[in-house]
């Protein structure tokens, strides 16, 4: 009878949490959409690399928003009313953690080459690729073992390790490349000339700005996950996150 009560329970609470997570997301992906279409409208003499980080963001964000469709079609429209079928989550959030964990990789890869290009030092943004490797590794793990989940409470209880090292990698991955690249520019700073002080001093509000959110997004995440994780607060979180690191990335790229 616990276990039933409990089940039921979790099936409750996933609901509004993915819902507004999904409706957020979808929002930040329409910024994502302009913010590519602005980038590639105004720097159309960048490298073919960046460019195809843009495209490649872009794409798997546009198949993340098929699947949050997909998504909040069956938790409001076909478990209408029979909340028990969401004991197991459709295979389209488990495509989500997919992608999310793609875009991600893709972005603080960029970030470590970013930080790579102004230290001329490799072992941070090799550090932050080794930690970032970690995080992916465990999202892929952790998305096939989902597909085969029989019951939702169980599997996330089953998963806890796995699931805070992802994330715990992302946010370490972050805050190292965040740091890092604000560190450099600060000490790039100094100069007898004032608009080249005002340019640096640019960069480093963009890059804690645009890379900051991220590192505070995944602390959240984890926080939540391992003090609330009942409520699921913290799946409408991870929905959001790979837009916003998306985002991210677009942000300081279009505003150079």
């Amino acid at each position: 009878m616990t276990s039933s009560a409990n089940n039921f329970g979790a099936q409750m609470a996933i609901i509004g949490p993915t819902q507004v997570g999904g409706v957020l997301s979808v929002t930040l992906f329409g910024c994502l959409a302009c913010q590519t279409y602005l980038y590639f409208a105004r720097f159309t003499s960048d490298g073919l690399a960046l460019k195809i980080t843009v495209s490649a963001i872009s794409l798997l964000q546009l198949g993340q928003l098929v699947c949050i469709i997909s998504i909040l079609w069956t938790m409001t429209v076909s478990t209408y009313g029979d909340p028990s079928r969401l004991n197991v989550l459709p295979l389209a959030a488990d495509l989500t953690i997919i992608l999310s964990g793609f875009t991600a990789f893709i972005v603080q890869s960029f970030y470590a080459f970013r930080l790579w290009k102004l230290t001329r030092n490799i072992f941070f943004p090799i550090l932050c690729e080794i930690i970032s490797v970690v995080a992916q590794t465990s999202m892929l793990i952790l998305s096939a073992r989902a597909i085969y989940m029989t019951d939702l409470t169980t599997f996330i209880d089953s998963q806890i390790v796995l699931i805070s090292l992802g994330w715990l990698a992302r946010g370490a991955c972050d805050f190292i490349t965040t740091a890092g690249i604000a560190w450099t520019l600060k000490k790039k700073r100094v100069s007898d000339f004032s608009d080249m002080v005002t340019t640096v001093d640019r960069l480093i509000y963009w890059t804690l700005e645009t890379a900051l959110i991220t590192s505070l997004l995944s602390v959240a995440m984890i926080t939540l996950f391992i003090v609330k994780r009942q409520n699921f607060v913290w799946f409408g979180v991870w929905l959001i996150y790979p837009n916003v690191v998306g985002n991210s990335l677009l942000a300081s790229s279009v505003a150079k």
